[in-house]
This record gives structure tokens, sequence and C-alpha cells, in this order.
């Protein structure tokens, strides 16, 4: 219990440690880091106290951390929602969906049931790297550690697609929503990681388990982009008949660059073939592009035939 209470007024200390920064005309990224540190620092004096100086220190870490979260999902919340599409814009994209697909069927019981089972064992498996995440987005750039891309999903209606923030806070307040380069100077230090390992993606077991999107499906396309698709490509409304997924069949056989007329395609094919066996091949090659295709040095961004010929 000792521990507990430590952490609890670490976080009250860093809390009111930040307010009382707020008072003195210092950058907000360095007002909030000095809270942690200073709030953090203090498990060294209160060692006397508890006789454990690891124990100590990390109770007070942990606490300042939180205190520090608090703070930030008072005055600027936790996730950053950069141009929320207007209502007209929702209303136009859902339409266009109706005019094309009208209401879609719902999953298969089987689809929804896999989706429940891993998407709460990924959850429990990953809170460690949840922790460890949030942390160092936040100490690089503090403020929102989540990121919010407004998204087409099932039959056209907008959704919150959550994701671990791995960008410069605000980077799309003056450009409005774009998509990413390759080489992009937003990217934070360990959002380059985060990418890379897909591991920004975390959030949207959440989504998974709200029922907005499942492990295997179409990927996300932000809604403010797929209005301007619909537009050009009325088809383009078809791969939203089923729900949008973490995995889908235009990145394992395709990569990120494709054009929307070429994801379409892909996206076709799976809604046709839609199957378990399907879905656990797509959610296995998905996996090896992420931590080993990727990494590996001269990757050009697509399988060896070989596996695309086993789909």
């Amino acid at each position: 219990m000792i521990w507990i209470a430590l952490a609890l007024l670490a976080a009250l200390f860093a809390y009111i440690l930040e307010r009382g920064l707020a008072l003195i005309p210092i950058d907000r990224r360095w007002r909030y880091r000095l809270a942690f540190l200073i709030s953090g620092a203090t498990g060294l004096l209160l060692r006397p106290l508890t006789g454990t100086f690891f124990s100590c220190l990390t109770a007070t870490l942990a606490g300042s951390f939180l205190g520090c979260l608090a703070v930030t999902a008072v005055h600027e919340r936790l996730w950053e929602d950069n141009a929320p599409p207007p209502a007209a814009i929702q209303t136009a994209v859902l339409a266009a969906h109706r005019g094309v697909i009208g209401v879609p069927a719902p999953a298969p019981w089987w689809k929804r049931a896999f989706d429940l089972i891993l998407a709460l064992g990924g959850l429990l498996v990953s809170s460690p790297v949840w922790v460890l995440a949030l942390f160092l987005i936040w100490i690089e750039d503090p403020g929102p550690v989540l990121f919010v891309k407004n998204s087409v999903g099932k039959g056209g209606d907008n959704f919150h697609q959550f994701k671990l923030r791995s960008m410069v806070h605000g980077a799309e307040q003056n450009t409005g929503p774009v998509l990413a380069r390759e080489s992009d100077e937003r990217v934070l230090w360990v959002g380059r990681f985060l990418r890379k390992t897909a591991l920004d993606e975390l959030p949207q077991l959440l989504n998974i388990l709200r029922g907005d999107m499942s492990f295997v499906g179409p990927r996300p396309q932000r809604t403010v982009l797929v209005i301007g698709y619909l537009e050009a490509m009325p088809e383009y409304a078809e791969r939203a008949r089923v729900q949008p997924g973490l995995a889908g069949l235009a990145q394992v056989a395709g990569d990120y660059y494709l054009t929307p007329r070429q994801k379409l395609r892909f996206d076709r094919l799976y809604i046709c073939h839609i199957s378990l066996g399907f879905d656990l091949k797509l959610l296995l090659l998905a996996f090896l592009i992420t931590f080993w295709y990727r990494w590996q040095k001269g990757w050009n961004g697509h399988l060896p035939r070989r596996f695309l010929h086993a789909i």
C-alpha cells in the first residue's frame, strides 16, 4: 500500500507543479518535462522513509507520469482529433455508399467471435508495450498521446480510428489531412519505430472491441479523402461492404502507396473470398511483413512470390 500512496502523492505533486510552472513564460513541452522530472526526483528524497531505493523511485516516476497525463487530459485531451470532417461531408459520404451498396449484411458470427477473442488477448499481452510507448511519445513531444483518424467504416459511416501519435503535436494544423510520406519530417523519433513495427496501430484493438473494425479487412481511409475518391470513382464504395481491418489484402499483396483504384481491386478480391482460413493467412503474412521482411536489408516492400501464390 505504501507504494500506491507514494505514486498517488507523486501524481498530485506533478499536477500541481505543472500548473505552477504554467505561470512562468516557458515552452509548454519543457513545462511538462520539468514537472515530471522534479516530481519523479522526489523518490530520491523519500528513500530514508521507505528504505528501498528502486521501488521508491519507480513509484514516484510512475506517479509523476500519471499526474502529467492527468494534466494533459484536463487541459489538452489525451487524443488529437485533427480536421474532423464537417457533418455535410459525413452525410455525403454515407449517401454515396448507400447509393452503391445499400445497407451491408451483418458480419459472419465466426468473424466477430474471432475478433473479440483475439482483441482481448492482444490487449492483455500488449499492456506493457502500451505503457512504454505512451511514455516515450509523451516525453519526446508532451501533449496528446493518441491520434484520432476520422475514417470510413462499414456501410460508409464515419468512425474514430485510434492510433498512437507518431507525429509532432499539430502536424496537420496548417496543411489539413494529407497522406504521410516515406521520409516525413513530422514523424517523431519514437514514431518511426512505432510505424515500422506497426505498434502505432495498437489502440485499434479498442476499435475492434467496439465493433468499428475487424482484424482483417480493407484498411480504413480518411473520410475527407474518401469523398474525393467517390466523386471520381463511385464504385470505391464497394470496399465498405465489410468492416475495415488492421490487415488487408492490399497491404499484404501490394504496399502502402497503392492508388485508390489498385486498393479497390484488392479489396474486391478479399470480399469475394472472405473466410476464416483466408483471414488467418492474411494475418500471418501481415505479421511476417511487419516483424521480419520489413527489417531485411534491401527489402523492396513486396512479399516473395511463393507466399503470394499461397494466398
